[in-house]
C-alpha cells in the first residue's frame, strides 16, 4: 500500500509524525504531495496538482493531515479523477477552535459562518474522517451530520522516540523540590491558569522548595500566566520559551510529575492531546482533567485525574505524589503500558491501514464508476 499525505501541512507536527510512523510500521510507503504551510492559494493548488499528476498512478489513497480543511476539496477532486479515496484527519473543528475555544471570532460573525462552512464542506466531501476520540466524532456527527460509519477513531498517540525513551529505567527521584513540568502551546484548553494557582497553593503551604514548576512553551495564554506568576510573587515557577523537540522530550522525561490539560471549555472535554500521550509514553506520572474523552482510553491506575479547572485538586494530587513516590512510579509504569497498547505508532498504524483498506473497498469503486 502507498499513501500520500496531501496539502499544505507541517510534516513535523506531532500528529503527522505519529500517523506517518504508524503507516510505515505496517509496511506502507508514505509519500508527500505537499507544499509549505502558508503558500498562497493559487500557487498552492497549482503545485499540488502538478505533484499529484506525477505520483497518482502509484497511490492507493490520499490523506489530508491535521488542519487541512482547505485542501480537502482539491484532494477529493483529484481523488475522483484518479480513483483514490480521500482520508481526512481534521484533528479539530476550525469553528469549534476559533469560536468556542480561542474566542477569536464571535459566534454570530461572518468569520464564524465561514469557519463552520469550511468544516462542513471538508467533512462531507472526504471518504473517511479520522477522529481522535469518539467524543470528537460525536461532535462531528451532531454539528455537521457526519455518519458514524464514515468515522474512524485514531488516537493522537506519541511518537517512537517518546516510547523508546520510556523503555529505559527511570532514575530514582532526585533530592530537592518535586519537579513538575508543563510543555505545550498555552492554549485555553490547557488551563495553565489552574497550574499557576496550584503552584501558589503549594508555595503557600510548603514554601518555594516543595515543588519546582517548569512551564515550557509559548502561546495565547502565556502572557496571562507570566502576569499571574509575577502578581503572586511565585518563586517556585520557572517560565521557559519553546525549545526544540528533543530538548522538550528530555525535560519531560526528567519530571517527577507531568501536567496534561485542565481547561473547562467544551473542546477540552473532547480531546486527549499529544502532551498527555507523550508523558505517559515516557513513563512519567501524569495529572490531567477528568473527561469522557480520557475515559475512552485510560483509568485511574494509568494517570491521575482531577476535575477540570480545580487548582486545589491539582495541588493535592502533587502533594500525594510527593508523599508516596512509589505510587507515582506505579502510575507512570501502568500508564506507559496502556499508552503503548492503545496509542503507539504500531497500534495506530494497524487501525489506519485497516480503515484505508475498508474505504478503498467501499468508496474507490464508486469513484471509478
Amino acid at each position: 500500500m502507498k499513501v500520500a499525505f496531501f496539502g499544505a501541512f507541517d510534516p513535523g507536527y506531532p500528529r503527522n509524525v505519529v500517523l506517518r510512523e504508524g503507516l510505515e510500521a505496517r509496511g506502507v510507503e508514505v509519500a508527500r504531495i505537499a507544499v509549505a504551510p502558508g503558500t498562497p492559494a493559487v500557487a498552492r493548488e497549482a503545485a499540488l496538482v502538478a505533484r499529484w499528476a506525477a505520483a497518482a498512478g502509484s497511490l492507493d489513497a490520499l490523506l489530508v493531515p491535521a488542519f487541512g480543511h482547505r485542501d480537502v476539496p482539491l484532494a477529493v477532486t483529484l481523488g475522483r479523477v484518479s480513483g483514490l479515496p480521500v482520508v481526512f484527519d481534521p484533528l479539530v473543528s476550525r469553528w469549534d477552535t476559533q469560536v468556542g475555544d480561542l474566542g477569536r471570532a464571535g459566534a454570530r460573525s461572518l468569520a464564524a459562518w465561514r469557519l463552520r462552512a469550511s468544516d462542513r464542506l471538508a467533512l462531507s466531501l472526504a471518504d473517511l474522517v479520522l477522529c481522535d476520540t469518539w467524543e470528537h466524532g460525536d461532535f462531528y456527527s451532531a454539528e455537521y451530520g457526519v455518519s458514524r460509519a464514515k468515522l474512524c477513531r485514531v488516537p493522537v498517540g506519541a511518537d517512537r522516540e517518546a516510547f523508546a525513551r520510556g523503555e529505559a529505567a527511570r532514575p530514582p527521584r532526585a533530592a530537592g523540590p518535586l519537579r513538575v513540568t508543563y510543555i505545550g502551546g498555552f492554549l485555553p484548553l490547557h488551563g495553565v491558569e489552574t497550574v499557576v494557582e496550584a503552584a501558589a497553593i503549594l508555595e503557600g503551604r510548603h514554601g518555594p522548595r516543595f515543588a519546582q514548576f517548569t512551564l515550557i512553551g509559548d502561546g495565547m495564554t502565556a502572557p496571562r500566566a507570566e502576569r499571574d506568576i509575577a502578581a503572586k510573587g511565585l518563586r517556585s515557577v520557572w517560565r521557559l520559551p519553546r525549545v526544540p523537540y528533543a530538548e522538550a522530550l528530555a525535560a519531560l522525561s526528567r519530571a517527577d510529575v507531568a501536567l496534561g490539560i485542565f481547561g473547562t471549555t467544551p473542546k477540552a472535554g473532547r480531546v486527549v492531546p499529544h502532551k498527555v500521550y507523550q508523558s505517559m509514553a515516557l513513563g512519567v506520572p501524569t495529572v490531567t482533567r477528568r473527561s469522557r474523552a480520557i475515559a475512552e482510553f485510560f483509568r485511574e491506575e494509568h494517570l491521575i485525574l482531577i476535575p477540570a479547572g480545580d487548582a486545589a485538586a491539582l495541588a493535592r494530587a502533587i502533594e500525594e505524589v510527593a508523599a508516596d513516590p512509589g505510587r507515582g512510579d506505579r502510575i507512570g509504569s501502568a500508564g506507559r503500558v496502556s499508552a503503548r497498547e492503545q496509542a503507539s505508532p504500531e497500534r495506530i498504524g494497524a487501525i489506519l491501514v485497516e480503515a484505508i483498506a475498508r474505504v478503498r473497498e467501499t468508496a474507490a469503486p464508486k469513484v471509478r464508476r
